[in-house]
């Protein structure tokens, strides 16, 4: 073999040195100056580092929130900045920030970023959510319609739906208690009343076993397209080349779960079309059927779509994992005092566990029971961090000037937390703040549903939802913890994946006692003799076993 030697090596080897450094100068000054959106912005810190291409996005680790709270604290900065990818963007982490720009400057923060992988892969046959649509003429039509639907009266009119599925919830829990141990997980019972209260109202079905496969299904397919609203598992949607390059397993998985969404979101509204499976108030129909029936807001099959998937996710989502971790909570050492608290002020308020199963339907009179609300939504909210928002148009914040297209997030879990407005002990569940605290939070309390215009349009529904829940729980059972399971209640500690966007608990059981069990056989009782007389359809039976 002959090998060529030629006396330009040097040479050679020097010009592919300086075409190395010019490639290495060519990417450096091209991602500073091109591949990021907006330049650094003058007057809000910055977080040290970052890589060339990713820039902070793999330092927030699994959980974006708690490493976003960490740095916070750390650096002293309740408002930073940062680079994800080619977007910069702005965290927010204290509760006078976050006020500050989506309610003082609500106007400004209106709007929602697009992303490739949820809007451009997972939304592109069903149309996006209205709560994570980009803001436009469109989008504030929907949300004027969804807002005709959630009004008081109409939350009222929902109070069978309510009664049912509460009911449900305590009817299963009670015969579902195994083997003598009186232990049960409470998880499924509570997923399936936030998604039969979306069903029903949006749809006028629901499912009446826990061990439903669609029900599961729908349950899976829900978490999998939440994950795709997630900072943390879509690195594709701030670094595009990995769209393209390597391992395109977040692509396939997207692919799937909008088909089988698509299929049973279609299905649902097939059945509203044909008059199949109705079961709703005599006198309450489904979102579905008056959106089909009414031609004078101008709605497209698009916009139904959008309003139904709206409110799907969005009621959905703001109930059950806080439900469940709040259960949770209640069963542990210091829920018990918690327990005998709420116990003690909803016999203050009614003569009768009957009376309180029944009017907590309708009517929010139990003080603590309102705070211990407010204090599952503070303490244990839905998302830890909230999905993005846009800015909307310039404006100023403390002399920094805040360009439109800015990407921004709020870190609920770290306003939630902030002891400048929740004193020194926001790290306790305490209800009592909320009903003899000198403490003044001001509105909106908590981050948990976000905040000003584009506040999640469930919000009534979910309060009220939460409110009967817990009043039904207390008022029929003693809840205590497993000791074989028993429920982390931290919390940062109790999410089962950090990464997942909503903030679902790790597997727990919990021990229940009924407080009376004539007396809460009367309530199951009286409660189905009241659906079969206001329900249509042949499922209002539910409550028998």
């Amino acid at each position: 073999m002959h090998y060529i030697v030629s006396d330009n090596w040097p040479s050679i080897l020097a010009s592919l040195g300086l075409f190395t450094a010019a490639a290495s100068v060519s990417v450096v000054f091209y991602v500073l100056f091109f591949y990021i959106d907006f330049p650094k912005i003058q007057g809000i810190p910055e977080i040290p580092g970052g890589e060339l291409l990713a820039g902070h996005l793999y330092q927030l680790g699994a959980d974006h929130a708690t490493t976003a709270q960490r740095w916070s604290a750390q650096y002293g900065w309740p408002v930073f900045q940062l680079r994800m990818g080619y977007r910069r963007a702005v965290i927010l982490n204290s509760f006078v920030s976050a006020r500050e720009w989506l309610v003082k400057n609500q106007s400004a923060t209106i709007d929602r970023p697009w992303f490739y992988t949820f809007h451009g892969l997972v939304s592109k046959t069903s149309a996006a959510t209205i709560g994570t649509s980009p803001w436009d003429e469109r989008t504030k039509k929907q949300r004027r319609v969804v807002g005709s639907f959630t009004t008081g009266p109409s939350i009222q009119k929902m109070r069978s739906m309510l009664d049912m599925e509460t009911g449900a919830v305590i009817s299963g829990l009670y015969y579902d208690r195994g083997n003598g141990t009186n232990e049960v997980m409470p998880h499924i019972y509570l997923k399936r009343l936030a998604l039969n209260m979306m069903t029903m109202f949006c749809y006028g079905s629901r499912f009446t076993s826990v061990r439903d496969p669609l029900l599961l299904q729908i349950l899976q397919d829900a978490q999998t397209v939440a994950s795709f609203r997630s900072t943390n598992s879509n690195p594709q949607d701030f670094i595009p080349h990995l769209r393209y390059l390597g391992k395109r397993d977040r692509t396939t998985t997207a692919l799937e779960v909008r088909a089988r969404r698509d299929t049973w979101l279609a299905k649902m509204l097939e059945d509203v079309h044909n008059g199949i499976n109705k079961l709703r108030p005599a006198d309450k129909k489904s979102v579905a059927e008056m959106l089909l029936e009414n031609d004078d807001d101008g709605l497209t099959q698009r916009d139904v779509k959008t309003i139904l998937g709206g409110l799907m996710s969005g009621g959905f989502e703001t109930i059950f994992s806080t439900a469940i971790i709040t259960v949770g909570m209640l069963s542990s050492a210091a829920g018990q005092e918690i327990q005998r608290k709420a116990y003690d002020d909803i016999m203050s308020v009614y003569g009768s566990p009957e009376e309180a199963f029944a009017h907590c339907l309708i009517e929010e009179k139990c003080t603590y029971l309102m705070g211990l609300v407010k204090e599952a939504l503070r303490f244990y909210p839905p998302l830890k961090l909230l999905p993005a928002r846009q800015v909307y148009k310039d404006f100023e914040y403390h002399g920094a000037a805040i360009p439109k297209g800015l990407l921004m997030y709020i870190n609920v879990q770290a306003a939630n937390f902030d002891k400048t407005t929740y004193g020194p002990d926001a790290d306790e569940f305490k209800p009592e703040r909320w009903v003899d605290s000198n403490i003044r939070v001001p509105p909106p309390y908590h981050f948990a549903f976000g905040a000003g215009a584009r506040q999640c349009t469930a919000v009534n529904l979910s309060n009220r939802v939460l409110y009967a829940m817990f009043t039904r729980l207390i008022v029929s059972f003693n809840i205590k913890s497993s000791e074989d399971l028993p429920c982390n209640t931290h919390y940062i500690d109790y999410k089962e994946n950090p990464a997942a966007s909503n903030a679902l608990p790790s597997a727990f059981k919990i021990r229940l006692t009924a407080r009376d069990d004539s007396a809460l056989r009367l309530c199951l009782k009286q409660s189905q003799d009241e659906l079969m007389d206001v329900m249509t359809g042949t499922n209002a039976e539910l409550l028998v076993r």
